[in-house]
C-alpha cells in the first residue's frame, strides 16, 4: 500500500514521521528507532506490515520502553497471532514486565475470563494487567469478570499495602475502567454495584492526597464519569485539578465540573 507521513504525540509534542523513516522501520529487525517510529506503524494503515514489525520486536525481547509499547501495541492491533510471542516474552522477562506480556497474550488471545482467574491468585499478575489493558481498542468478552478480579485484590489490599503502591493500583484500575466505558460499555454491567461503590468510596478517599500524576487523572477521569454531580466526587477532583497544572488535565477537570459531556468522544 502507499505509505503518507505519519504525525504522532510523544511526550506532548508532534513528531513528524516522513515516509522513508516509516517505510524503513516497518522492515527493520531491531529494536525500534524510537517512539514517535514505534507509534507511527502503528498509525500507518498497513495493519499487518505493523504487526509483523511488532512481533519481530517482541521476540527479539531487548528489555526496555521500546519492547514494553510493542507489547502494547499489539493489544491496540488486536494481534491475535501474537499471543504465543507474547507468552514466550513472559517467560524470558519474568517479575512484572513478564506479567504485562502475559496479560496481553491473553487479551489478544480472547482469553479474558481465564486472565481474570490467574489474576486472583497471582499479585504481581493483578498489578500489572490493567496496564497493557488500557491500549485495548474494545471492551473483551470477559471484562466484567476481570475488573471484578482487580476489584477483589484492592479489596484484600487496601488494609495493608503502602499507599503508593494502593494509589497506583487503584489509578490503573480506575483508567482501564474509564476507556472501556470510552469505548461504549455501560458502568453498571462492567463493575456491578458493590464493586461500583467500593471503587468510588477508595477514590473519594485516595484522590485528594495523590501526588503521581498517572494515578490521579486515572481516578479523576473514572470519578467523573461515575459520580457526576456528587460534592464528594467533585470536592476530589477539584483537589486534583489544584495539585497537578498540567493544561489539558486541568481542562479535562472543568469539562467534569461543569457538567460537560464525560467520558470524551474517543478519536478515529
Amino acid at each position: 500500500m502507499t505509505l503518507e507521513p505519519v504525525t504522532v504525540m510523544v511526550r506532548g509534542r508532534a513528531h513528524t514521521v516522513p515516509v522513508a523513516e516509516l517505510r524503513a522501520e516497518l522492515d527493520a529487525e531491531g529494536p525500534p528507532r524510537s517512539l514517535a517510529s514505534l507509534e507511527a506503524i502503528l498509525r500507518c494503515g498497513d495493519r499487518e506490515a505493523a504487526v509483523a514489525r511488532l512481533r519481530r520486536i517482541v521476540r527479539r525481547g531487548d528489555p526496555g520502553v521500546g519492547t514494553l509499547q510493542a507489547i502494547f501495541g499489539l493489544v491496540r492491533l488486536h494481534a491475535r497471532d501474537a499471543s504465543e510471542d507474547l507468552e514466550a516474552l513472559a517467560v524470558r522477562l519474568g517479575g512484572s514486565p513478564g506479567a504485562i506480556a502475559t496479560a496481553a497474550a491473553a487479551l489478544v488471545g480472547d482469553r479474558v475470563e481465564r486472565l481474570a482467574a490467574d489474576v486472583a491468585d497471582d499479585a504481581t499478575l493483578a498489578h500489572a494487567s490493567p496496564q497493557p489493558y488500557l491500549h485495548e481498542s474494545r471492551v473483551p468478552d470477559g471484562a466484567p469478570a476481570l475488573f471484578a478480579a482487580w476489584i477483589a485484590t484492592l479489596r484484600r489490599e487496601a488494609p495493608n499495602v503502602g499507599v503508593t503502591a494502593l494509589r497506583a493500583f487503584v489509578g490503573d484500575v480506575a483508567e482501564a475502567a474509564f476507556r472501556s466505558l470510552q469505548h461504549g460499555a455501560h458502568a453498571g454491567a462492567l463493575l456491578g454495584d458493590a464493586d461500583r461503590e467500593f471503587l468510588v468510596d477508595t477514590i473519594c478517599a485516595e484522590l485528594p492526597g495523590t501526588t503521581d500524576f498517572i494515578a490521579a487523572r486515572g481516578m479523576a477521569w473514572l470519578l467523573g464519569a461515575l459520580q457526576p454531580g456528587d460534592e464528594t466526587a467533585r470536592a476530589a477532583i477539584e483537589r486534583a485539578r489544584d495539585r497537578f497544572r498540567d493544561p489539558e488535565f486541568q481542562a479535562d477537570c472543568e469539562a467534569m465540573l461543569q457538567g460537560g459531556a464525560w467520558p470524551p468522544q474517543l478519536q478515529p
